[in-house]
């Protein structure tokens, strides 16, 4: 394949940079709905994409095929795009350069998931079905696993060749419970899928799906009964999961410097967190510390280069509380006066341009267990395992619910609560943080299904964060 990536690269003379990058994904999945299989299948996406820059207008072009002939033609179409994209902003702009790198990345792992028998996958979703369906107010009951493997070949002009082959493991389980006319559902491990990360299938034998069924089962039931919350202002304390979605919606996504200099306005809009704030803007609390992480064990977001051929690194993004830094590629990190890329330009497959995308934005612990947090708050709200979100274009305004939401009273967690969810204005809530959990409390969650770009890009993306303490948060139920 290396030898039809160079011919490929031949036809890119006369570029100021050229890239080809072959990638390879099969994905496996296996979904039981109420005892029955609803899909077992197994799909590969196979092909090549190239890359060409001249006087910094980009051009791109991808096939299908490995054929030479194909390959070829997909080459120069990609330089002929990009002469054609400098015609017509008849401007030069700056495509950062990137040391030499060669070598190969490959995720660890211990079971290789592909390795392990389809049978074994249904019998355990089958065995939670089963505990689930032990209620008849569980009307409705969902599993799945979903496993990935990713392979990449990526060479460039400058010399760059690097291999990598990662692997990605989830799967989860919904008990929608009915009870009294209300609907509620509970998920394991997490709403939205469960959870996600980079390895092998011990990380499904480490979430103990048959252990926590029954669990989940009985929490349905009880979250179905529970009362509503009235409107107020109180202290808030944010679960892991949730804060995983709270950072990917209100950090992560107005911290890409492609939506902040306008290349996203169209699609997905643009960034409160303007560059004239860099290094000055207070973000959040002096507990506030956040890294875009691309070497977290187990992340999804994790590699050894991106799909620009730029190393893995971390970047410091808040310093308590401090804007220091966002997510760039090479076409981008100018704007910043970067000389090199941060490396989170990623693309979804082969057939899409790599654009900047988070890695693991992750939110470093402090000190204490989610029991010390919540044993100094008088009166208060738990909240966690997100069910809805929405935020604004600029990333100010937001609203989230969550499926999981307790009454806190005296220092310990007291009645449930029935679809609570909470508001707030992105800078006035991060600096209403006084405390974030430690290292203990710390947990990974991937998340598969961040959109971006046109045409359109689905990315997976790691978020690691303890549980948290907001005061002041307007709370509420629907």
């Amino acid at each position: 394949m290396e030898n039809i990536l160079d011919i490929a690269l031949e036809r890119l003379k006369g570029v100021d940079y050229g890239e080809a990058r072959y990638v390879r994904t099969t994905i496996q999945r296996v979904n039981v709905e109420n005892g029955k299989v609803e899909r077992l299948g197994e799909d590969t996406l196979e092909g090549i994409g190239i890359r060409a820059v001249v006087k910094g207008a980009i051009g791109f072009a991808s096939t299908s095929s490995t054929f030479i002939d194909d390959v070829v033609r997909t080459a120069e179409k990609a330089k002929k795009y990009a002469e054609s994209s400098y015609r017509v902003i008849n401007k030069p702009a700056d495509f950062l350069s990137e040391p030499v790198h060669e070598g190969v990345y490959e995720t660890p792992m211990e079971m290789d998931p592909f390795k392990i028998p389809i049978e074994e996958k249904i019998n355990l979703l089958m065995k939670v079905d089963e505990i689930l369906s032990k209620d008849s107010r569980i009307i409705l009951r969902e599993g799945h696993l979903i496993f990935f493997k990713t392979e990449k070949i990526f060479i460039n002009t400058e010399g760059t060749r690097i291999r990598q082959t990662i692997y990605e493991v989830g799967g989860g389980y919904t008990a929608w419970a009915f009870v009294d006319g209300n609907l509620q559902t509970r998920s394991y491990p997490a709403p939205h899928g469960g959870n996600s990360l980079q390895g092998g299938y011990e990380i499904i034998n480490e979430m103990d799906f048959v252990g926590n069924a029954e669990r989940i089962r009985e929490e349905a039931i009880m979250f179905a009964k529970a009362d509503k919350l009235p409107e107020m202002e109180t202290t808030l304390v944010v679960g892991s999961h949730q804060m995983a979605l709270q950072i990917h919606e209100s950090v992560g996504h107005p911290l890409e410097l492609d939506r902040v200099i306008g290349y996203e306005a169209s699609y997905a809009g643009t960034s409160f967190a303007t560059l004239d704030k860099l290094g000055k803007f207070k973000y959040g609390s002096k507990l506030m510390n956040i890294v875009a992480d691309a070497k977290t064990p187990r992340g999804l977001g994790t590699f050894g280069w991106d799909d620009e051929g730029v190393e893995a690194q971390t970047i410091p993004l808040i310093q308590e509380g401090t804007l220091v830094g966002y997510l760039s590629s090479r076409d981008s990190a100018w704007a910043i006066g970067l000389k090199r890329s941060g490396g989170t330009a990623r693309a979804s497959s082969y057939n899409r341009m790599p654009m900047v995308r988070m890695t693991n934005i992750n939110l470093l612990p402090g000190e204490g267990s989610l029991d010390d947090l919540i044993s100094e708050i008088k009166d208060g709200v738990f909240v966690d395992g997100n069910k809805s979100w929405s935020i604004d274009q600029r990333r100010l305004n937001f609203q989230f619910a969550t499926e999981v939401a307790y009454r806190i009273r005296n220092g310990k967690l007291a009645e449930p609560l029935r679809n609570v969810v909470y508001y707030g204005i992105t800078p006035e809530f991060w600096n209403s943080m006084v405390a974030v959990g430690g290292k203990e409390e710390w947990k990974l969650w991937g998340l598969l299904n961040c959109g971006k770009g046109e045409p359109g890009q689905t990315m997976h993306t790691g978020h690691g964060s303890s549980p948290a303490v907001f005061v002041n948060v307007k709370v509420g139920s629907v």
